[in-house]
Parts: C-alpha cells; sequence; structure tokens
C-alpha cells in the first residue's frame, strides 16, 4: 500500500467522519496550517482560542484514528487586512510558536494581493527567519502569478537574503508558478482541490513535466467543496498512469516528510 502525508489540510472545518475515511485510506500523518474561520475575526482571543485548539483537541483527535497531527501557526493571509487586530495578533502568536505540534508559520501570503496583506506577511516571513523555522505560503487564489511575481520580488530583495528557501513551501501552485518555485529553490505544494484549484490530470501532467523532486500533493480541504482524500486519489491515478511506486510515494509521503523533518518539532518518523 502507498505511504500517504497530508501536507495541508483545514481539519478545523472537517467532521470527524473524514479522520474515519482518511485512517481508512492510509494517511499517517497530516499538518494544519492556520485557516480563516469562515466569518470575520472579532478579537485576539478568538486566534488564541484557535490555535489552542488545534495544537490540542485536534491533535488528539486525528491520535484517535491512528493518525499523526502537526500544525502550523499564523494569521493568515485573509485576515491580514484588519488592524490593528492582525498587528495584535501577530504578537500573541508569538506565544504559540515554540509550542509541540507547532512546524512552521503559516500559512502566510497574499489573499486580495496589496500591501496590508505583505506588511502581515513580511513580518511573518521575519518570525519565521529569527526562529529558523520553516514556513507555508499561500498564493492568492486569483492571479497565482502576480501572487509568485510579488514573492519574487521579497525573495531577491535584500531582506530576503535572511530567509532560507529550503525552508519555504510554496503552496496552491499551478502549470505557471511551478517552475518558479522550483528555480528558486523552494518546495511545491500542489493543492489538488475539485474548484478553485487543480484537478487530479492537472497535478499529474505537472508532476510528468517537472518531475517528483520538491513537489507533494496535498487536499487543502476546507470550509468549500473539496476533498480530505485527494492525496489518495491521486496516489491511485498515478497507478492508473504507470508512475513507479517511488515515484507515487516522493509526492505523497516522502517529500512532505523531508521538508517538515526540518523542524526539530517534528517528531514524527516513518
Amino acid at each position: 500500500m502507498t505511504r500517504l502525508f497530508e501536507p495541508h489540510i483545514h481539519m478545523y472545518s472537517r467532521t470527524t467522519d473524514d479522520y474515519e475515511a482518511m485512517s481508512k485510506a492510509g494517511i499517517e500523518v497530516i499538518v494544519q496550517p492556520s485557516f480563516w474561520l469562515g466569518s470575520p475575526r472579532t478579537s485576539v482571543g478568538t486566534f488564541e482560542d484557535y490555535w489552542e485548539h488545534m495544537i490540542t483537541f485536534e491533535t488528539k483527535r486525528a491520535r484517535d484514528f491512528g493518525i499523526e497531527h502537526f500544525v502550523c501557526i499564523s494569521v493568515n493571509p485573509k485576515e491580514a487586512m484588519e488592524r490593528p487586530l492582525a498587528l495584535d495578533a501577530m504578537e500573541a502568536m508569538k506565544k504559540y510558536v515554540d509550542r509541540e505540534r507547532v512546524v512552521a508559520i503559516g500559512e502566510l501570503g497574499y489573499n486580495l494581493i496589496n500591501d496590508l496583506e505583505e506588511e502581515v506577511f513580511v513580518k511573518q516571513m521575519d518570525i519565521a527567519a529569527e526562529k529558523n523555522m520553516l514556513m507555508t505560503v499561500h498564493l492568492p487564489h486569483n492571479n497565482k502569478p502576480e501572487g509568485m511575481r510579488r514573492i519574487e520580488l521579497i525573495l531577491n530583495s535584500e531582506r530576503g537574503r535572511r530567509y532560507n528557501r529550503n525552508k519555504i513551501l510554496i503552496d496552491h501552485n499551478v502549470e505557471e508558478t511551478i517552475e518558479k518555485t522550483l528555480k528558486f529553490g523552494m518546495w511545491a505544494g500542489l493543492s489538488v482541490y475539485p474548484v478553485s484549484k487543480l484537478s487530479p490530470e492537472r497535478a499529474i501532467n505537472i508532476i510528468k513535466k517537472y518531475g517528483t523532486e520538491r513537489i507533494m500533493i496535498h487536499s487543502a480541504a476546507d470550509w468549500g467543496p473539496s476533498d480530505p482524500l485527494s492525496v489518495p486519489l491521486v496516489a491511485r491515478e498515478m497507478r492508473k498512469a504507470s508512475f513507479s511506486t517511488n515515484e507515487i510515494e516522493r509526492v505523497t509521503f516522502y517529500n512532505a516528510y523531508e521538508f517538515f523533518k526540518q523542524s526539530p518539532r517534528f517528531t514524527w518518523k516513518p
């Protein structure tokens, strides 16, 4: 059976039935980046309760189904424009980044692609750099090439020298962004998500063109029409397309493991 690692899923928005199905499908490990709550937050306390919930309750809920669970902490791009709330939340966030099971700062990045979002993005990148932590970066749902262009400007700036590109995972790549992500020495997430992201066929075509190094499949499953079984689905479709077991496991397990094991708080070993 192909080994499976889900490196980007928002289980806060999923049911216990999803854990049951993921466990039966053979998913061994998941990483849950910080997300928005589906409606606007009203206080810093809502961030703190959410982060605490992920670190404690979701870790236990996953373990009840034989799944290891790790967390990324951030002020998500969809919440980055509120002032002073987003900046205050970033200060509160510093109490959580050293907690057990917190393996990265993320999701960071862009939603609408503007300067307010970029301010929060870069400040959180600086926290990650100061702590020598991993980052998971969110390419925007719309106009991903423009989001990638602005990330490129950050990385090429004087400030960008402080960011270790081997510790950056760019998520939600598509055909127009994957080459730059890999060229810059970063890791690439392919989100297999039924409506606004990639189909299994598009993801597999990207893998055929660019190979299996530094690329990982995930579902990004959340409040929207999404599938928490996207990783095993892609593994099956790759088998049908005559990929080798080694090639399949690179993108559905081992690349994610190699990326996250750079964190000392990613304590699980296969």
